[in-house]
């Protein structure tokens, strides 16, 4: 066995204090790593036809069985306590492979002697993650054991109830000889916890409570606790879910990038975003970073994945609104908002004369929340946050309330102020479709424009909104009185992205570069780029290097392009510019291509919302489809995806006409929004029908121009912004805009 070197480079403790709850965590992980391994035996035993094998398989996978069978002799593999032991006392490498390992790229705190840097036992990301977040809530198995005493009733903020969570608990972190039932049966040889697999209603819980076992209660947010346990001291005891923060992350990449249990911590830490933005990383985002090789790559692929609202890269003096150098309307919207103050403070204008609110709506990472800041920075003023997010992570609705008025009277204490209100969009709507929950967001919503009609009392407090789909909100926030203007913060333009960048590297590369790089990288959000600039100026500083434009376009996620993406992205994205150009001139704003997707930004085609304007916008929807098959032969997915894609919004049209704008089948009826999980057949044949005859006229439309169509492609390819007074002029020529 390989001794460690004295002159290793491993320091004696790597990385920060570890949480209390790290060592329960790690016998959740021998658990079900143990249960792992009984499963991987079932398995090579069933492939070797095994049939007793098979059928403990089919068993367990069908959920008759809450645990495979312990087979340690057949397996040939050590326990899980036994290997985590192993880990945890593995001697260093010698100097000379830790230095190779670290010099191409690799983590030598998680490489064993033998070179692998994974476990010999793979386990489900999901479930390493779900475990370590369930070890930080509950802290230790004291806490957890509280839980499973008779007549305990557990209820569980932020954790989805699902089928496969029993099988985790069982297999982890209950005790030898515990099953879970979605309700305990009348008799049971074994303890049992109940635990729902589906959202429970307020008589299913009701039937819970008649029988002494614990019930472990999963509840997806805070406004579907039950009525029963939402109110008043029942007894219940309620924990919120812990949100993935640097430890979580760091404990399970400990368990999923290493073969010692190890990882350079420090590193890796230094790298991660803060808390909050890995809170609000999508699980699926989460997933596809982790496929990297080593631990400091998955946080290098957070960091640039992360929705965090950009910091100012480079300290300015303040001077008043030009510190607010945006171009879109929001930006305009802020600047006329600090003049205005300015003005009230002079005493040159009433408070009531001026605008003193807005509501900023746009994708996460464009800048909402820097925005504000911008806004009291400029003026002056101080500054005080709040989020919906926050607010109901204080408890039940009486704690949320109680945060939301703290949130207000903070604001109308320090006046003159702005007072920032993130994530709107959270409460939802009392008119949604979703039922589940509506006396909940019913008096958020009600308490919530209570607090907004005490600002309109009480000069001084600037009113600034965000959310990410304004759609979701209930029609009583946007309308006039409680937020005066609404505005979109859209994507950052090329002119944009040159200027955000220059702001970082104008010292290290020349304004050719930035520029080049500004444009590979048209598409991302400010907050992508600052995370990008952020991840390589460290890189540069800790490898000595000077900075590249090679070095940034790594950490930007674009130094290797898929031409044939790009291609038809940029087809698909020309077929809708040149389609809105034949048939509406001059509608067309701007084109721009980044290495994942495109958009085309066009003013609307909408002036008297007749039959023949909702038909033209079908076929401009469905004319980047038709484009990708005129010019490459094939389509792609490209149309399709979440509900503002082209097919969901010409779906939503066809249906629109229908059933609600009396355009369609159904006459001068109204019968309200489509529910697209209850369309009836006849309604899926008519949306099929329509979209094919869009489909179709957009092909025709595009066939005689299909010259244009490349010209345009080309030059969005080059340039990746397009304007389109720019695609106007490329385009134009004798009869080129000719009708089809």
């Amino acid at each position: 066995m390989t001794q460690p070197s004295p002159q290793s480079p491993l320091p004696k403790k790597n990385g920060a204090k570890r949480p209390q709850w790290w060592a329960y965590a790690q016998d959740c992980i021998a658990r079900l790593r143990a249960t792992e391994a009984d499963i991987f035996d079932l398995e090579r035993r069933a492939t070797a036809g095994d049939t007793a094998a098979v059928d403990t398989l089919m068993e367990y996978e069908g959920g008759d069985s809450p645990k495979p069978p312990s087979c340690p002799a057949a397996s040939g593999m050590e326990s899980a306590a036994v290997a985590m032991g192993h880990v945890n006392s593995a001697p260093h490498l010698p100097q000379d492979e830790w230095h190779a390992i670290a010099a191409d790229g690799g983590d030598p705190f998680a490489t064993a002697q033998d070179g692998s840097t994974r476990p010999a036992i793979p386990l489900p990301l999901r479930d390493v993650i779900l475990l370590a977040r369930l070890a930080a809530t509950f802290r230790d198995a004291e806490s957890w054991e509280a839980s499973l005493q008779p007549g305990a009733l557990t209820i569980l903020v932020g954790l989805e109830p699902t089928l496969y969570l029993g099988k985790l608990l069982t297999g982890a972190m209950l005790p030898e000889g515990w099953s879970t039932h979605s309700r305990a049966p009348k008799s049971a040889p074994n303890p049992v916890l109940q635990l729902p697999d589906r959202p429970v209603v307020e008589k299913e819980l009701e039937r819970l409570l008649h029988y002494p076992a614990p019930i472990l209660l999963p509840v997806a947010k805070q406004e579907h606790l039950p009525d029963l346990v939402a109110y008043g001291e029942t007894g219940a005891r309620i924990l919120t879910l812990k949100k993935l923060n640097a430890d979580i992350l760091l404990f399970a990449l400990s368990v999923s990038h290493s073969a010692t249990g190890r990882i350079d911590a420090d590193s890796v830490r230094a790298i991660l975003p803060d808390d909050e933005s890995l809170a609000s990383l999508e699980a699926g985002h989460l997933a596809m970073a982790c496929r990297a090789p080593t631990a400091q790559e998955v946080a290098k692929r957070i960091s640039l994945m992360t929705r965090t609202a950009p910091a100012e890269e480079v300290a300015r003096e303040r001077c008043g609104p030009a510190i607010i150098d945006g171009t879109t309307p929001a930006h305009q919207a802020v600047r006329n908002i600090v003049e205005d103050l300015a003005a009230w403070q002079a005493g040159d204008l009433n408070w009531s004369e001026m605008s003193r609110s807005l509501l900023v709506h746009g994708a996460p990472g464009t800048g909402k929340t820097y925005l504000a800041r911008q806004l009291a920075e400029a003026a002056g003023i101080a500054l005080v946050e709040g989020s919906f997010a926050d607010w109901q992570s204080q408890g039940h609705l009486g704690h949320m309330f109680a945060a939301m008025i703290k949130c207000f009277g903070e604001a109308v204490a320090k006046v003159p102020c702005v007072l920032f209100i993130d994530e709107i969009d959270a409460v939802g709507s009392r008119f949604g479709g979703d039922q589940h929950g509506m006396s909940y967001r019913t008096q958020v919503v009600n308490g919530f424009l209570q607090q907004i009609d005490r600002l309109a009392r009480t000069q001084g407090v600037i009113l600034i909104g965000a959310c990410n789909q304004l759609g979701r909100l209930d029609p009583a926030i946007t309308r006039p009185g409680r937020f005066d203007q609404v505005q979109q913060m859209p994507l950052p333009s090329l002119a944009d992205i040159s200027r955000i960048m220059a702001k970082v590297l104008a010292d290290t590369l020349p304004e050719n570069e930035i520029d080049s790089l500004a444009r590979a990288a048209v598409g991302k959000t400010p907050a992508e780029l600052d995370a990008a600039m952020r991840a390589a100026t460290a890189h540069a500083r800790r490898q000595r290097l000077p900075m590249s434009t090679d070095l940034m376009r790594r950490h930007l996620g674009i130094d290797r392009p898929n031409p044939e993406l790009l291609r038809r992205i940029a087809t698909h994205e020309a077929g809708h510019a040149l389609a809105a150009e034949l048939l509406v001139p001059g509608s067309v704003v701007k084109l721009s291509l980044s290495d994942r997707d495109g958009r085309t930004e066009r003013r609307s085609t909408f002036v008297e919302l007749t039959v023949e304007e909702i038909e033209r916008e079908l076929v401009i929807l469905m004319a980047g489809r038709a484009a990708e098959r005129l010019v490459l032969g094939t389509i792609s997915g490209g149309a399709g995806g979440d509900t503002e894609s082209d097919l969901a919004l010409a779906t939503g049209l066809i249906l629109q006409m229908d059933r609600e704008l009396g355009l369609g089948r159904n006459g001068d009826s109204w019968l309200g929004p489509a529910d697209m999980h209850r369309l009836t057949e006849e309604e899926r044949q008519r949306v099929r029908a329509k979209l094919v005859q869009a489909m179709n006229h957009a092909t025709k439309l595009l066939t005689p121009h299909i010259g244009q169509l490349n010209e345009v492609t080309a030059a969005l390819i080059e340039v990746r912004e397009l304007h389109g007074a720019a695609m106007r002029r490329l385009i134009a020529g004798p009869d080129t805009l000719s009708r089809s």
